[in-house]
């Protein structure tokens, strides 16, 4: 059987070589190596390609976050595994965000560990039930965050803006647009921008489909 090679990425050594015994009690999981740093770390995962990293967060000279975003530029490929005392949110969010396959605290039982490693090997995503909770929290409190600010941009809309954006989802062109509401063609631009800024799109086809969804203007128009 094909061992799995773990790097192992910690500035504390007795740490390191607690994890290390850990891994030796498994016949198929081998420490392919060690680094104190996270510049060690994206050095000695150049030469080893390990199929696991065991990264933690708080290290001098390059952090585990520093190296996790170095690692999925030059080998994306890289399962990194966090192992960290950090239970902040900013954290687990900002490492699953930079391409960690997983979370995991110093605090858990060798078992959990050893278990994150073969999910992680495998491409898995493994985060414990406190820190899953947590990420989904954040998630959401994003998510409103986001939906909070379509609102209030919604809810600024001008009547003016409001009437080209219902003439736009008809498919009227802006010199249309212009005729119709007795305009010049740059005013019309300047409410086409001023709108799209405002509820955060991208594009003409965008305005008219938010417009369509909003009932601000019926399908069959």
């Amino acid at each position: 059987m094909e061992k799995i090679r773990v790097l192992i990425v910690d500035d504390h050594s007795l740490f390191r070589r607690g994890i290390a015994d850990v891994l030796s009690s498994c016949d198929d999981l081998e420490v392919a190596g060690e680094a104190v740093d996270g510049l060690e770390g994206i050095e000695k995962a150049r030469q080893l390609k390990p199929d696991v990293i065991l990264m933690d967060l708080n290290m001098p000279n390059c952090s585990g976050l520093e190296a996790i975003q170095a690692l999925q530029t030059e080998l994306p490929e890289t399962n990194v595994l966090i192992l960290t005392v950090s239970e902040m949110e900013e954290d687990l969010f900002a490492s699953i965000k930079y391409g960690a396959k997983g979370y995991l605290l110093k605090n858990a039982e060798p078992d959990e560990l050893i278990q994150a490693i073969y999910h992680v090997a495998r491409g898995e995503s493994i985060i414990l039930p406190l820190m899953a909770t947590k990420l989904l929290i954040e998630f959401q409190n994003l998510s409103s965050g986001r939906k909070k600010k379509h609102d209030e941009g919604e809810a600024g809309l001008s009547p003016r803006e409001r009437e080209v954006l219902q003439l736009v989802a008809k498919g009227a062109t802006n010199r249309e647009i212009a005729d119709s509401l007795y305009i010049s063609e740059n005013t019309v631009k300047t409410h086409l921008q001023n709108i799209m800024e405002k509820l955060h799109l991208a594009n003409r086809s965008q305005a008219a489909a938010y417009a369509i969804q909003k009932g601000l203007v019926s399908q069959k128009d």
